[in-house]
């Protein structure tokens, strides 16, 4: 899904990851932090890259749905981008995929001059990619 073009071409920008046990999120509007937020998930024995990943990316879309924006979501996750996009091939594990796309919709569906794409991005390809890698690792 495309951002919607509106008044300014400038779009909000959420930096997600997840890692061992965390889940984080980094919110960037022209090029500086507005909001972050990490939290735990899960236990380290059950819970995969891919569980926390999902969770960092659902809550960043929660945030982004409660303040309405053109948003553009970045993740380090191929795995996730297939299975948001219905591809599962080659993936040991099933993150809430259906609360993303369920998310998803709900930006499709808005009346509100707001959208949302996901992307994915290299791992570290940028300062605050790594500050949701980093977020991730706090203890």
């Amino acid at each position: 899904m495309s951002p919607k073009k509106g008044k300014s071409s400038k779009y909000v920008c959420i930096y997600t990851d997840g890692g061992p046990e965390k889940w984080a999120f980094v919110v960037v509007k022209q090029n500086k932090i507005i909001h972050e937020e990490s939290g735990k998930y899960g236990i380290s024995a059950s819970t995969s890259n891919d569980d926390t990943e999902s969770e960092g990316i659902i809550h960043a879309m929660q945030y982004a749905k409660n303040h309405p924006d053109n948003y553009i979501l970045t993740t380090d996750s191929q795995a996730i981008i297939a299975k948001v996009n219905g591809n599962t091939a080659n993936v040991t594990k099933n993150p809430n995929i259906r609360g993303i796309q369920t998310l998803l919709n709900d930006f499709k569906e808005s009346h509100l001059p707001v959208s949302l794409c996901i992307k994915w991005e290299k791992r570290l390809s940028n300062e605050f990619m790594a500050r949701a890698d980093g977020l991730c690792r706090r203890k």
